[in-house]
């Protein structure tokens, strides 16, 4: 292969019926890739039709319940060094594409195997579900190959290990395959689960194949039977491997931890064993304080809440989020309200107001951290017996700081949210910001009269 095009890429990718999908899942790589691949299992839509307008090479493959023996076929056809295998359900956005390139120029083919990036789920309405990490890029060798018919793995066939450039931070693959359609059809078809339980004919102790079938369970919403498969999957991970970070390992507890804290009952000392067995073997997983912190936080108990919280967010802080820390990740937000609500239940009035700002910073526009952000001063001044000192106080610092209140759009946030925490004088405070015309339209608004 001539030393230009070591930086080159073939997106390969295996489909069926993916009209919806296809044309996006082609198009990132416009530009980027050099060739697009497309192995099509028996489409009956317009999926091969549009591939081939957008110039893809389309390959057929007759399907044999085997995707691992789907995707080697289509890396047989690649040509370039670098393969890039996402599903038509994901793609990169057009910023970490170019990045993509970039990257795989500077890298030297023979010192790296693959490209670890990370990789966001995505719901129907765009908000993220999950954050994982995956490999999806990676050197063309004839050696390296998928193995297994369903969860393929990525490896070599004389089973060295695979050298992994981390780029979690600077590349992202969107998965958008968890809308309602999609898990409809998944649900309707149960291909998945059917192929999971063929495998474990022949392997019954393959603790991999065990955590899946905990996945499909828990995707179909059979809470039993994805615990018991969980626990199963968890008695077989071999010894060797705690202590290794992976969605077949600690990820594992993370799922099994999810259905116990969100069960109605009290399965309090089943969690907390479980949370024990967990952390042991993985201190490094945010996920499980995350979980145990919801879970308090949920039943009232905000002293465990912000104890849990706040070591899941240490640990993020102290240990990033690559092959950990999924949910927490994806869930930040959510964790820092759930935060600041403990800390204002618990009087902990100053911790609430420090992560408030920190938030607030990077978006002041948040109503429900600006609401709670407020609360905090209003209950610590109510405990001094001086709510009205300390409206005028907030209203400086909030113009300081976060606000330009010579925006009516910034005014009328706040006047919102100090309305919601039923403080008074802060509403006081801020009314005076707004000239009289203005007061007079916003009463209105509100159906008050003019002297209301």
């Amino acid at each position: 292969m001539e030393q230009k095009d070591c930086g080159k890429i073939s997106q390969c990718m295996i489909v069926k019926n993916e009209e919806k999908n296809i044309e996006r899942a082609l198009t990132w790589g416009k530009g980027v890739v050099a060739e697009q691949i497309v192995v099509d299992t028996g489409s009956a839509d317009k999926t091969v039709e549009i591939a081939r307008r957008l110039g893809a090479k389309v390959y057929h493959f007759t399907w044999v319940n085997d995707f691992a023996a789907a995707k080697n076929f289509a890396l047989e056809k690649a040509q370039y060094p670098w393969i890039a295998f996402l599903d038509a359900d994901e793609y990169f956005s057009e910023e970490d594409g170019k990045k993509l390139a970039e990257l795989l120029a500077e890298l030297s083919p023979s010192a790296t195997d693959a490209v670890m990036t990370s990789w966001i789920h995505l719901y129907d309405n765009g908000t993220i579900m999950q954050v994982d990490s995956q490999i999806r890029i990676f050197r063309n060798s004839p050696k390296l190959r998928y193995h297994g018919r369903i969860h393929e793995v990525l490896s070599y066939d004389d089973g060295r290990s695979l050298n992994v450039f981390e780029a979690n931070e600077v590349l992202s693959i969107f998965h958008t395959g968890y809308g309602e359609e999609a898990d409809a059809k998944k649900k309707a078809s149960r291909r998945n689960l059917l192929l999971i339980q063929e495998e474990l004919k022949e392997n019954p102790k393959n603790y991999q194949m065990q955590a899946y079938l905990g996945n499909e369970y828990l995707s179909f919403g059979e809470w039993d039977s994805a615990e018991e498969a969980y626990r199963k999957a968890i008695s077989l991970i071999p010894e060797a491997l705690i202590g290794e970070y992976s969605v077949l390992t600690s990820g594992v507890f993370s799922r099994l931890l999810s259905i116990l804290t969100a069960r109605s009952g009290n399965h309090e000392a089943k969690i907390l064993e479980l949370y024990r067995q967990a952390s042991f073997g993985w201190p490094k997983e945010a996920d499980y304080e995350y979980l145990l912190g919801d879970y308090y936080a949920g039943r009232g108990n905000f002293w465990e809440g912000e104890r849990y919280l706040k070591l899941a967010l240490e640990k993020l802080d102290k240990y990033g989020n690559a092959q950990y820390s999924s949910k927490l990740s994806a869930k930040i937000m959510h964790t820092y309200e759930l935060l600041m609500m403990c800390c204002l239940n618990n009087g902990n009035h100053a911790d609430c107001v420090k992560y408030g700002a920190a938030i607030l910073r990077e978006n002041p526009y948040l109503m429900t951290i600006a609401r709670l952000f407020l609360l905090a001063f209003y209950r610590d001044g109510m405990s001094h017996g001086r709510e009205k000192e300390a409206a005028e106080e907030v209203a400086v610092l909030l113009g300081q700081s976060f606000y330009q209140f010579s925006s009516l759009k910034d005014r009328m946030f706040i006047l919102r949210a100090a309305t919601e925490t039923g403080w008074a004088e802060f509403v006081e405070v801020i009314r005076g910001l707004f000239s009289p015309e203005e007061l007079e339209q916003i009463d209105r608004g509100l159906g008050k009269s003019q002297n209301g």
